[in-house]
């Protein structure tokens, strides 16, 4: 078992992304894993597809989990279980409802709250994985730029309480490390109905799905038994989906 201790951390005043500085000190910091590096702010914080994360100084959790996980243990869920410890933190942090929209954005009131990026750098028969986590946790309305104020919220927003960032860091990393002991155990079907409940809101509702160069518009109809999207597209079966990617409209 690779989690009986949670994880080693190291919090950096300001980096380019927290992502980046695990991968440019690799070696270095390897034999601290597992291990969450967090920082105040990120220079250049991002998000899927390289977009930008907003990072402002001291008023969200930025962090990067970095560890080690064999082929064989639920390595394809990574992401998925990532964004149900987000969201079930969260709910236990605040006492509020969330969303999880697949594979592992997080919303509250529709509104995006917090993102989950998930890498994997296969070595010498060796899988080091990297989840990079951003959380809007203190950030005001009028802290987002124009084009994110339709989208994005905090938590502050939400509840209208200013949040200990220590503290959330910490409930960070007890929650996933606490289900990546499941994931890497096979305990997958606990996950998997967590997902399931996280993302009923969504059930039957058309979205955007864009897959390979195509923008398909569709069904939600829930998640595989592995964790894939199922979207039933007009005139068509229902089809199943390991990637690609939900339009935020």
């Amino acid at each position: 078992m690779i989690f009986p201790d949670g994880f080693n951390k190291i919090h950096l005043a300001a980096c380019e992304s927290t992502s980046d500085y695990v991968r440019q000190n690799l070696s270095r910091l390897e034999a601290d894993f597992p291990l969450m590096v967090s920082a105040a702010t990120q220079l250049s914080g991002h998000g899927r597809d390289g977009r930008g994360w907003f990072s402002a100084p001291d008023l969200g959790i930025y962090a990067t989990f970095a560890f080690h996980l064999a082929a064989g243990s639920g390595l394809p869920l990574l992401a998925i279980t990532s964004g149900v410890a987000v969201a079930e933190m969260l709910a236990s942090w605040t006492k509020r409802e969330f969303a999880l929209k697949w594979p592992n954005d997080v919303l509250a009131d529709g509104k995006k709250i917090a993102g989950v990026i998930c890498e994997n750098i296969v070595r010498a028969e060796k899988i080091t994985c990297l989840v990079g986590i951003g959380i809007n946790v203190n950030q005001q309305t009028g802290d987002f730029s124009p084009d994110l104020q339709e989208r994005a919220a905090s938590l502050k927003t939400l509840t209208g309480v200013t949040w200990p960032l220590v503290e959330g860091r910490l409930r960070l990393a007890a929650a996933l490390a606490a289900r990546l002991k499941k994931l890497e155990n096979g305990k997958s079907a606990g996950i998997l109905r967590q997902a399931r409940r996280l993302s009923r809101s969504y059930l039957r509702r058309q979205i955007s799905f864009h897959y390979q160069g195509q923008i398909l518009r569709g069904e939600f109809c829930g998640l595989a038994a592995d964790g894939a999207l199922l979207l039933k597209v007009a005139g068509q079966e229902t089809k199943v989906f390991y990637s690609g990617e939900w339009l935020e409209r």
